[in-house]
């Protein structure tokens, strides 16, 4: 299936479908063998990958199947039939069809390297996707991360972020893109939105990757949280003092009811038809644990066969497509004074870097507006909300890529293969990093610059998930799973947003 239908699958999700199932893990007998029929690869802790094209089998303590071991420098092979569980870093399931598939390797990655960092790499789970920084006084200052949780080849996506850059000396855009995770990452396209606009104006993404311009922004008057609490002065500045909400308001949830709510009240101009709902945010670890705990986890190597097959079948896809959409992200709704209405949906934008967002919702009653951000409970972390009574959309200048190094090295192949939105990919796997470099036309300030990337990534399958599965079958989206992995979440909140941030995977 061509993975360009990812996008009209999320759009298709559009009802309401809320799916209560009583789906409940359990340790599995770890000596039962588990036969994974999709193509595989196995990373190993000396460097080396082992290619599976028939899928192989998986039990406790060993990995069998007929395969090809090759050296970290690809130059090397060998015939293999079995590898120690022991030895693995982790497995991915990949398309055989590799044409227009570009990879290339770091110069200064060396097996060395990677050797002395594998103790750390059994519990690793910083991710989830490409992250991007740039330059400031010879510090890499974080800027996005790019196509977050589209964690298989059907679920290509682009992503929009806005960037917080100084141009370099000769007047480029340089921001080093990095895998820091126990991922590969396929990068299809990257290129650079560029807006001029006026001094006392904000430009910014919206929900949809369309750019707008705000200004006139204030904080909202009223802002209560579902237990009535007031946190509008928490929410009035992007200060690091992020809404979250209270323990005991998280051990509270359970199904059916998941949710937490903020309702936000603000004057309208006269006149105004719509007005700009500003936001600075980005996810809990929630998601990360959806994913690693719940979809990944507790199948093992099923959810290799998950990733590898089901997913590229229409029915399985549009299947969690529709769940995750409806379930997940943030619901816009606006108040006519009766009830409020859903008008749009913010989706997820990933834990790792803050997204500033704005949202265009109508004034539903003359003078004032009235929104309610409703999402599972404890799903986003928000810095700042505002209200922008002045907005307008519009055309970015587009940049090309100009150059791809790796290091100082110039590679043409990586630029050709992100050049263009097409059937070409340039693969990174866990601690590569590669400079792009864009070359902008005008001088005009004030200007803002957004970075477009588009792509995917495969998830490495950990060798504690492969060893001791919970789930006979592949994911099944539900609120019992999503039940699943907040009740997870709750119980190991502070050492797993500690282990998040030391596992960042060093790049080289």
């Amino acid at each position: 299936m061509d993975r360009r239908v990812a996008l009209p699958l999320v759009l298709l999700a559009s009802a309401c479908i809320h799916v209560y199932q009583s789906i409940q893990p359990r340790p599995l007998d770890p000596h039962t063998p588990v036969t994974v029929t999709t193509p595989v690869k196995a990373h190993l802790v000396d460097g080396s990958t082992v290619v599976f094209l028939s899928g192989v089998t998986v039990d406790s303590t060993q990995v069998r199947g007929d395969g090809n071991r090759y050296s970290l420098t690809l130059r090397d092979s060998a015939a293999v039939t079995s590898i120690p569980l022991d030895s693995i870093v982790g497995m991915e399931a990949f398309e055989q069809s590799v044409n227009g598939v570009s990879s290339f390797a770091v110069s200064v990655l060396a097996t060395g390297g990677l050797t002395l960092a594998v103790a750390g790499l059994a519990v690793a789970i910083f991710g989830s996707c490409p992250t991007v920084y740039a330059d400031s006084g010879g510090t890499a200052l974080l800027q996005a991360e790019g196509f977050s949780y589209s964690i298989a080849p059907i679920f290509e996506s682009r992503d929009v972020d806005r960037l917080r850059i100084v141009l370099a000396a000769d007047g480029s855009v340089r921001l080093e893109i990095r895998n820091e995770a126990l991922e590969t990452h396929y990068v299809n396209h990257l290129e650079l939105l560029e807006v001029v606009h006026g001094s006392a104006e904000t430009a910014l993404v919206d929900e949809l990757n369309r750019l707008v311009v705000v200004a006139d922004q204030h904080a909202f008057t009223r802002a209560i949280d579902r237990r009535g609490h007031d946190v509008s002065r928490q929410l009035a500045a992007a200060d690091g003092g992020v809404y979250g909400p209270a323990a005991q308001k998280i051990d509270q949830a359970r199904l059916p009811d998941l949710d937490d709510w903020i309702d936000l009240t603000a004057p309208a101009p006269p006149g105004a038809d719509s007005v700009a709902i500003v936001l600075r945010l980005r996810n809990s670890l929630l998601n990360t644990t959806l994913l690693y705990d719940v979809m990944l986890g507790d199948p093992g190597a099923r959810s290799l066969d998950w990733v590898g097959k089901d997913l590229k079948q229409v029915g399985p896809a549009l299947a969690v497509a529709q769940w995750y959409q409806q379930r997940m992200g943030m619901n816009v709704a606006v108040s006519d004074g009766r009830e409020y209405r859903v008008v749009t949906h913010l989706r997820d934008t990933g834990p790792i870097a803050w997204k500033d967002v704005a949202i265009v919702v109508p004034v539903v009653t003359p003078g004032s507006v009235r929104v309610r951000l409703s999402f599972p409970m404890d799903n986003w972390r928000i810095d700042r909300i505002a209200v922008a009574d002045r907005f307008h959309r519009v055309s970015p200048t587009v940049i090309p890529l100009a150059e791809v190094r790796e290091g100082e090295t110039l590679s043409p192949t990586a630029l050709a293969s992100m050049h263009d939105a097409d059937g070409r990919y340039l693969q990174t796997s866990p601690g590569q990093r590669f400079t792009a470099v864009f070359r902008p036309r005008s001088s005009a300030e004030p200007r803002t610059f957004f970075l477009a990337a588009q792509g995917y990534y495969m998830e490495w399958v950990r060798p504690s998930w492969l060893r001791r599965p919970r789930a006979d079958h592949g994911f099944v989206p539900s609120d019992t799973a999503l039940a699943q992995a907040l009740d997870r979440w709750r119980t190991s909140q502070d050492s797993l947003e500690a282990l998040f941030a030391a596992t960042r995977i060093p790049t080289r």
